[in-house]
């Protein structure tokens, strides 16, 4: 029976130790970056929903605003304008079902 031993050197030993530092490091660096870049998006996204937020009820002041300046037209302030009421008024209409896409101008 014959045994085969085999012997790490030292130099395999630092070699191995320093490259585990490395990767260790490398790791480490990786995480801290990760972290940053998940903390700024989450700073970024407060942010964007706050603006949204904002926009939102800005909107609906200025639909509110919008339907009491509608209400607010009669034919008395379009006549005061200058405008008249037309004889034979001409509109856009769809046509049957069977020819989808196309438009008419019917006068």
């Amino acid at each position: 029976m014959t045994y085969k031993t085999s012997t790490i050197s030292y130099d395999n030993r630092a070699r191995f130790f320093w490259f585990l530092i490395i990767t260790a490091l490398g790791l480490a660096l990786i995480q801290i970056v990760a972290v940053g870049a998940t903390t700024r998006n989450i700073a970024a996204r407060q942010i964007l929903e706050k603006e949204v937020l904002e926009a939102t009820a800005q909107t609906g002041v200025l639909e509110f605003t919008y339907i009491g300046l509608k209400n607010q037209v009669n034919i008395g302030i379009a006549r005061e304008r200058g405008y008249k009421e037309s004889k034979n008024p001409v509109y856009v209409s769809r046509v049957a079902p069977d020819s989808l896409g196309t438009f008419t101008l019917n006068r």
